[in-house]
């Protein structure tokens, strides 16, 4: 069977990916729709537990890890809070079964850039990963749809006040929070710190949820203001 692309999807760089799955049939799957997208099939590693997971992002870094929440030794929402942690530069997808608004939000609080449903045929995940490359967050529709319902349905929280200390960024995040203050584009961060521009980018929206902002203007007002900037 040929591996080639089709004509219609462009090759993405998110390799070497890790793929955190228990369910041999899901495994063979995933690897499919990732060769599909131009990925190299030498670089794509399994995982079928937690402690599986670990030992390989210990010993290695990867592009991209797609993880199912249901496994065998633990949940996959305890991973991605550890690679937080452990390989904050690995962005965590989690492509799973589980839809319940628990599950959703401790995945997405955790640290998982998107959340994507097994269901969904082999072309819908094809294009909602290859928009990782392009700087997006894949969020299955169905599951966009209820995060928005639940936002409109939860009463805004009250303004932090103006003396309260800004939430604990990472060395790397104060980094890449002075570089935006001295007005680096993404790309000239990358080149600047030997990373990818999608791993600027996923310590960038953690800057953005860690001080509660929406804009680069308001991130470097906020670090001023808290004194996370020289």
């Amino acid at each position: 069977m040929s591996t080639a692309p089709p004509e219609d999807v462009q090759p993405v760089s998110l390799t070497p990916t890790l793929i955190v799955e228990d369910d041999p049939a899901m495994q063979a799957r995933l690897r499919d729709v990732l060769v599909a997208l131009g990925c190299d099939a030498a670089q794509i590693a399994v995982a079928d537990s937690v402690a599986g997971a670990r030992a390989l992002l210990e010993a290695k870094r990867y592009g991209l890890a797609l993880i199912d929440i249901g496994l065998p030794d633990g949940s996959g929402v305890e991973l991605i809070g550890w690679m937080q942690v452990h390989r904050p530069d690995t962005p965590a997808v989690v492509i799973s079964a589980w839809r319940t608004e628990e599950i959703i939000l401790s995945a997405l609080k955790a640290g998982a850039i998107g959340y994507l449903l097994k269901e969904r045929d082999d072309l819908e995940l094809r294009v909602a990963l290859r928009s990782i490359a392009q700087g997006g967050a894949p969020i299955d529709p169905a599951i966009a749809r209820r995060i928005l319902a639940w936002v409109t349905a939860v009463p805004a929280p009250a303004p932090v006040p103006a003396d309260a200390p800004a939430s604990t960024l990472t060395p790397r995040e104060r980094r890449i929070l002075e570089l935006v203050a001295q007005g680096l584009s993404n790309r000239d961060m990358a080149e600047s710190l030997s990373i990818s521009r999608l791993t600027v980018e996923c310590h960038t929206k953690n800057i953005y949820r860690k001080l509660a902002v929406g804009s680069r203007t308001e991130a470097v007002y906020q670090g001023r203001k808290h004194g996370l900037l020289r």
